[in-house]
């Protein structure tokens, strides 16, 4: 005896696969999109300029994310891999002073490229995205800072969380950058990068800054106010 197939329900299992194919589709090309408005036109794009980008409706674009913020932390977190990538990568070479410079170069140059990311990394991101990024980002690279002091090529009194201050300075630079000339701002990251070779000089005059209290000056945008 044959058996009975319903047509209906195996035409409505198909279309349901359709369905959620075009969905996942809509939502790569979003991210997508996403990912270049912000690196051209920084954190200021609204989630309508990111759906135009994309080819899809506004309502789309909300049915995926329920506002900009949601989709910039998407791409902020695959940004995060990315640096914490560069320093695993950095890891692998041999020469304790060209890994630490290859990881700066090679972060640096994201930034340059991405404006939506060094607004984020020099602070002008919202507090819970700068609470998100930046322990992994230093986990990351306390590793290189210690094979580097061990080797004897970076400065002692150099800490992994001073690499938040190096890159809000050179946020300057990226926008000069893109002005003046595309490679400007390797100029002033070969003068950080010197500041901080093991020679003969005077010890920084100050600490760094703790965990905590690097997080909220990110966050904020600004100098940390005083506790108490």
């Amino acid at each position: 005896m044959a058996e009975h197939v319903d047509h209906k329900v195996v035409r409505g299992d198909v279309d349901h696969k359709v369905v959620r194919r075009d969905s996942a589709r809509n939502r790569a090309r979003l991210v997508a999109a996403a990912r270049e408005v912000f690196a051209d036109r920084g954190f200021d794009a609204t989630l309508d300029d990111i759906a135009r980008h994309a080819g899809v409706g506004t309502g789309t674009a909300y049915r995926h994310f329920p506002n900009k913020q949601a989709i910039a932390a998407e791409v902020l977190a695959e940004a995060t891999e990315q640096i914490v990538a560069d320093a695993r990568d950095a890891l692998r070479i041999d020469d304790p002073w060209t890994a630490l410079e290859t990881f700066f170069e090679a972060t640096a140059a994201r930034q340059a490229a991405d404006r939506g990311l060094y607004e984020t990394l020099a602070g002008q991101g919202n507090a819970e995205r700068q609470a998100r990024i930046w322990p992994e980002i230093i986990t990351a690279v306390t590793k290189l800072f210690t094979r580097a002091k061990r080797a004897g090529v970076l400065r002692r009194d150099a800490a992994p969380q001073d690499i938040a201050a190096i890159f809000t300075m050179l946020g300057s630079a990226y926008d000069m950058s893109r002005v003046a000339s595309p490679d400007l701002w390797r100029r002033y990251l070969a003068l950080m990068l010197d500041g901080l070779r093991a020679t003969d000089r005077p010890p920084l005059p100050a600490k760094p800054a703790p965990l905590d209290v690097l997080n909220e000056t990110m966050a904020a945008g600004k100098r940390h106010r005083p506790r108490g």
